[in-house]
């Protein structure tokens, strides 16, 4: 019988590291990490300006520059016959161009990132009414000076604009060509060479086009595009990740994780994705549906995961839009910060520091985004269609619930990860919002935190929290932490949602629900709702690593009234995975069993419950 020793991971610069070892009954097995660390460059140390892909892209900005308003579009490879016709068209556009310079007329270096048929959930409801009877590509173009993704949904047929966005300090997907970008970067860096003893292979590698962020880095601190290729070794239980900053195209740090153990084999021959399918049934149009009372239309997005729209009850109107926006996913090391040699300052010309937690930890990891099957690079992908099956309390079934699977294409390996959405309707007008991680990630010392975005369909509410045996309402817009919570009314509901005749308590999961739960540990907002705010497919939210900032915070700047309004809740638990065999949680692993190989799941639920109100 094996035990054991839970794996401590400690970062240094140079010097020793941490120890993780694996104790057998009868012998010592698996991977002893021996000199995990942090990998810095040294300023001026890499000069990838050779590699070909590297010298196409230099010479595609180049080109831009003069040509093309400083915009490198898409290669003819990337995009089909009206995503050209787009392309062109946006090429030529006044408004689409609007940003592409400086107060002084100076050209600012900007990428087409995606062109795509438009998908439903990016649609303001006019737009996608025009769309339905047309032929609709949306476009995504990222400046590199500014930080901003402008958003395009264009009338190809007609070769019209017919609506465009831009977002303040948030990055879309990365295109193929930056995606290949990356890879020759990691796969030519002298540190990674160095680091494995040999010249790293393409088959190792994952993750490409996942962006990352190392605190405190050019890739954060500067607002630079950062993307995160990641080596695993599965048989020596470690990563190597390859921080790539594709705004200066050079590499920022690499970093060595344990995997912890798997004997995985590298691919599930039973997994198909029916993508065609989706595409055209889940993630162009949305698809309704009416069961017990409840009247709903769900839909799959495009890096929003599953969306639930316009639900009704009884005829009531319930909810406007419940969706998972992103999973930030942050690996911990729990000692060793203040053991940084931090006397090499600068990487690649820039400023670096190190973030030092009071628990002497130092944290770094990266956001998923869930996506539809095609057109998106998003790299959780939407596994099979989505599923409606019955829920089921002591025999009786008690209602219903919709379930999207998705995965990366090689779960339950190291560095592959699996979430579900499933959202729960009740017979007697409850529903509950609900992430499912099933691991497994690229190390045993995780935390996560789904975003969740939650807005009701109560015409003006006001929003209250039980504190000191009475409900306090809240005016302003306002976060609270759950876990600071001391009392909730009748010893389950810690918030509550109401208009003038009705609404509903929340129950925020503390494991009472029974399916295995550690609770959500949570952090909630409560903001004024606004379109751009998450009405439409949102881009990636904050920082994956900053543990006191979910990304919501942008949208409370001003601490906008609140009371008889509309009213948007988001919701952030917070889960830290575990892999100790008896206790494994937010875990998946593949064992052999009567001989065969079998895939065990250990999922983490999360998720708060909505119970009506009538006043």
């Amino acid at each position: 019988m094996k035990k054991e020793i839970k794996i401590s991971i400690a970062i240094l610069i140079i010097g020793f590291l941490s120890i993780a070892l694996y104790w057998f009954s009868d012998s010592k097995s698996g991977y002893s990490i021996e000199d995990e660390r942090l990998v810095l460059p040294k300023v001026d140390e890499n000069n990838f300006s050779s590699l070909p892909e590297v010298k196409a892209y230099l010479n595609a900005i180049k080109e831009a520059l003069v040509k093309t308003n400083g915009i490198v579009p898409l290669e003819s490879s990337e995009i089909d016959s009206n995503a050209k016709i787009a392309q062109e068209f946006l090429l030529h556009n006044r408004e689409f161009l609007a940003d592409t310079r400086d107060s002084q007329g100076r050209v600012e270096h900007n990428d087409i990132m995606t062109i795509r048929p438009a998908i439903v959930s990016a649609l303001a409801p006019r737009i996608k009414i025009k769309c339905q009877m047309t032929l609709c590509y949306q476009a995504e173009k990222y400046n590199f000076v500014t930080n901003t993704t402008t958003r395009a949904i264009v009338d190809v047929k007609n070769r019209k604009l017919l609506e465009l966005k831009r977002f303040s300090q948030m990055q879309p997907d990365v295109s193929k060509r930056l995606r290949d970008v990356a890879k020759a970067i990691a796969l030519n860096a002298p540190q990674i060479k160095k680091e494995l003893g040999k010249s790293p292979s393409v088959k190792d590698m994952s993750m490409a086009n996942v962006r990352s962020s190392l605190n405190n880095s050019p890739c954060e601190n500067q607002n630079h595009l950062c993307v995160a290729p990641t080596f695993s070794y599965h048989d020596k239980e470690e990563a190597l990740w390859a921080i790539v900053d594709l705004t200066d195209l050079n590499l920022v740090a690499a970093k060595w994780a344990g995997l912890g153990k798997t004997t995985t084999p590298s691919c599930i021959s039973e997994r198909s994705f029916q993508n065609r399918e989706i595409m055209e049934k889940y993630c162009q149009k949305d698809t309704l549906y009416s069961k017990d009372g409840w009247s709903l239309a769900y839909r799959i997005t495009g890096s929003d995961g599953l969306e639930i729209i316009n639900a009704t009850f009884k005829k009531e109107p319930v909810l406007k839009s419940a969706k998972i926006v992103d999973w930030h996913v942050a690996y911990l090391a729990k000692e060793g910060a203040s053991s940084l040699d931090d006397s090499e300052s600068y990487v690649a010309g820039r400023r670096i520091e190190y973030v030092r937690d009071e628990n002497d930890s130092f944290r770094f990891g990266y956001n998923d985004a869930m996506g539809c099957p095609m057109y998106s690079t998003s790299v959780v992908l939407s596994f099979n269609v989505p599923q409606i099956k019955p829920i089921v309390k002591d025999g009786k079934e008690v209602g219903f619930y919709i379930l999207q699977d998705y995965r990366n294409p090689k779960w339950p390996m190291a560095c592959n990860y699996r979430y579900e959405n499933r959202f729960e309707f009740y017979k007697d007008g409850s529903f509950r919002v609900v992430g499912v991680n099933i691991g497994r990630g690229c190390g045993e010392n995780a935390l996560y935190r789904p975003v969740m975005r939650i807005d009701l369909d109560l015409g003006a509410e006001s929003f209250y929290k039980y504190d000191n045996g009475s409900w306090q309402k809240w005016l302003t817009e306002q976060s609270d932490f759950q876990p600071d919570a001391k009392e909730y009314d009748n010893g389950k509901y810690l918030y509550k949602i109401v208009n003038q005749k009705r609404g509903y308590y929340m129950e925020p999961n503390r494991g009472q629900f029974n399916d295995n739960s550690r609770g959500d540990n949570a952090t909630l907002f409560a903001t004024r709702f606004k379109n751009i705010e998450g009405a439409e497919d949102l881009l990636t939210l904050g920082s994956c690593c900053k543990l006191d900032e979910d990304g919501v915070e942008r949208y409370m700047a001003t601490h906008e009234s609140i009371d008889n309004q509309d009213i948007v809740l988001w919701y952030v638990p917070r889960i830290q995975n575990d892999a100790r065999a008896g206790h494994e949680y937010c875990w998946a692993d593949t064992v052999l069993e009567n001989g065969k190989l079998v895939v065990k799941e250990y999922p983490c639920i999360v998720g708060p419950k909505f119970v009506p109100i009538r006043r």
